[in-house]
């Protein structure tokens, strides 16, 4: 299972709470107690979404971020680019890919591929959401465990 990091995982709760508010200002506290995310590192995310174009701040006592009308224009690749790809590890803005065997090669440059296919805005903007069947967001309800089961034995020994 491909698997992200709590950056980009914060960053896309941050951004969709943002979505789901669209028009309103919301403070990065707010989004941290709603989400129970560490205010410090949402507060950096935040700061690095606003340089890529994907928030923008708004100063003042009643300050904080407004989501960007950019989003259908960013990938998830670029999204995670921008928060874990250290700079210095970029060509021509893509990151630089590790040597490895060419079966791990071939599966990279498909999930990349992947990767760069879906926007941000597909995976967080109200209505346009990818959906997912419920029972494969709950960590193994019995409905799962029952069809697992049920595949178990209907696999030859």
């Amino acid at each position: 299972m491909l698997c992200v990091s709590k950056k980009v995982d914060y960053a896309l709760s941050a951004l969709s709470f943002l979505a789901v508010h669209a028009g309103r200002v919301c403070s990065a506290r707010e989004i941290a107690q709603t989400h129970n995310l560490p205010l410090p590192r949402l507060m950096n995310l935040l700061k690095r979404l606003h340089r890529h174009g994907l928030v923008r701040s708004v100063r003042g006592v009643r300050g904080g971020y407004l989501v960007s009308d950019a989003l259908d224009r960013v990938s998830l690749y670029d999204l995670i680019t921008f928060l874990e790809v250290d700079p210095s590890h970029r060509v021509n803005g893509e990151a630089i890919a590790g040597n490895g065997f060419a079966p791990i090669q071939a599966l990279q440059y498909r999930l990349i591929g992947f990767l760069k296919n879906v926007s941000v805005a597909d995976l967080i903007l109200p209505g346009r959401r990818i959906d997912v069947p419920l029972e494969r967001v709950r960590s193994k309800p019995k409905a799962v465990k029952q069809q697992n089961r049920l595949e178990a034995s209907l696999s030859p020994a």
